[in-house]
């Protein structure tokens, strides 16, 4: 990894970052080239005081005495939000690409169980993931043994990130009583913790793992306690032959574990797609739900997902290196992100897990997990907007998560996470004066952000 461009964390004091470019996705965004941002920090946190051109912060009164930083190479944005992540299998490292069902055996045999094992590989996540300039994430507490695990939480309240730690659980057929009691009892240990930056959420793993009455039941907890949900969806082709035909690898391991029986073919093998299996229980709830994947759209998908977002906010994590890494592209077409956008549905930016990474990203001395590499595929392939792709990166991420949006903008006053320096390109000397081509030249690119502040 890069050398950090000055002390991290930063002591107590007034800065003044002067640099090539500023940008966010605020209401009111600042976007600015040069640009100069006063920052205030105190163990209680990092105000921006001002975000403006250089000339104007002159006249500042902060600016007087403010330690100067110069970064005349790099455009300067507000921290990253990772949507979507699974800190506990960073010790796995980046895989060749494989079938779903491979992937699935890899995890099953490679998951950690002993309490200080989860916590390093968390903790090791949570490091790649600021280098990759990340101050917030949805992480997935992951399940042990296939039982909720308070461990992964434990570990990233003691990360330095923010974000919400979402609590893995699997339930079907006899299962289902003892995975609600174990992901209870786990949920209620976490919460009398005391508050910290990381949230505790619910994950029922995914519809094909997790029967409708577990999906009922962490929604009603969730509606209770106020806690964020979330769950995996429409992933693959192994998930849509279980839904629709009660066949395929998810039917065989069930049957391999002892879980199948033949009462669950009153919710599975109905003709389904996985999104209208779901529907059934999203349509009741009165709280926010983060789906994640969503690779397996129809039309009919698009306008049910529409119809529930009117009921109760839908917010989608897409992740697309994952997304391209099981093939899903080939295998049901272009990700339909754009229309869920279009519709008023919140999309946001996640990674999944470093197994899905390209090494050349996750690993050697610009390792990373980024979603910061995501927004770059997208900006490639799709040839995205920079400041949409700049929002899922951000604001739309924290909204995703139930997080304060504005501590992830360049707004005058607000606390923030954090700010990214993202290293510009060689350009012979000539900088644009539009600080938007500056991060499409970030987003051509194939660096890693030098730190997060």
């Amino acid at each position: 990894m890069n050398p950090p461009l000055f002390p991290n964390p930063l002591v107590s004091g007034t800065y003044r970052i002067d640099c090539a470019g500023a940008i966010d996705a605020a209401s009111e965004p600042v976007a600015l080239a040069p640009a100069s941002i006063l920052l205030a920090v105190a163990p209680a946190g990092t105000r921006i005081l001002a975000a403006d051109s250089p000339g104007l912060i002159d006249h500042h009164p902060a600016a007087r005495t403010a330690k100067l930083v110069s970064l005349p190479d790099h455009l300067v944005t507000p921290a990253f939000v990772n949507a979507h992540t699974h800190l506990d299998l960073t010790h796995i490292g980046p895989q060749p690409r494989s079938g779903f069902a491979s992937f699935v055996d890899l995890i099953r045999s490679r998951r950690l169980v002993e309490p200080g094992e989860i916590r390093a590989s968390v903790l090791l996540g949570a490091r790649l993931s600021r280098a990759g300039g990340v101050a917030a994430v949805g992480d997935i507490a992951g399940a042990v043994r296939g039982s909720a695990s308070i461990e992964p939480f434990l570990a990233l309240r003691d990360s330095g990130l923010a974000g919400v730690s979402f609590l893995e659980f699997f339930g079907m057929g006899r299962s289902i009583p003892r995975a609600l009691a174990r992901a209870d009892e786990v949920a209620d240990a976490a919460l009398a913790l005391p508050a910290s930056r990381v949230r505790l959420g619910l994950q029922p793993h995914a519809p094909y793992s997790v029967a409708p009455d577990g999906y009922r039941h962490a929604i009603a907890r969730a509606e209770r306690d106020r806690l964020p949900l979330a769950t995996h969806l429409a992933e693959s082709l192994e998930e849509r032959a279980f839904i629709a035909h009660a066949k395929g690898p998810q039917r065989s391991l069930l049957e391999a574990l002892g879980l199948w029986d033949d009462s669950l073919l009153a919710e599975f093998g109905l003709g389904n797609t996985p999104v209208e299996h779901l529907a059934r229980v999203l349509r009741g709830r009165s709280s926010p739900i983060l789906l994640v994947h969503l690779n397996d759209l129809s039309d009919a998908d698009v306008a049910l997902l529409t119809e529930l977002n009117t009921h109760a906010p839908i917010h989608v994590a897409y992740c697309p290196r994952s997304s391209e890494f099981f093939g899903a592209p080939e295998e049901f077409g272009p990700h339909r992100y754009r229309e869920l956008l279009a519709a008023g549905i919140n999309v946001c930016l996640g990674t999944d897990s470093i197994v899905n990474l390209p090494e050349a990203q996750a690993a050697g001395d610009s390792a990373r997990i980024s979603p910061l590499d995501d927004a770059r595929l997208l900006w490639k392939r799709d040839r995205g907007d920079p400041s949409l792709l700049l929002e899922m990166l951000t604001v739309r991420g924290a909204c995703a998560l139930g997080l304060e949006s504005s501590r992830f903008t360049l707004t005058s006053g607000a606390e923030i996470e954090g700010l990214c320096a993202l290293r510009l390109p060689e350009t012979d000397g000539k900088i644009s004066n539009i600080s938007g081509e500056l991060l499409s030249q970030v987003l051509a690119s194939e660096c890693a952000p030098d730190r997060l502040i």
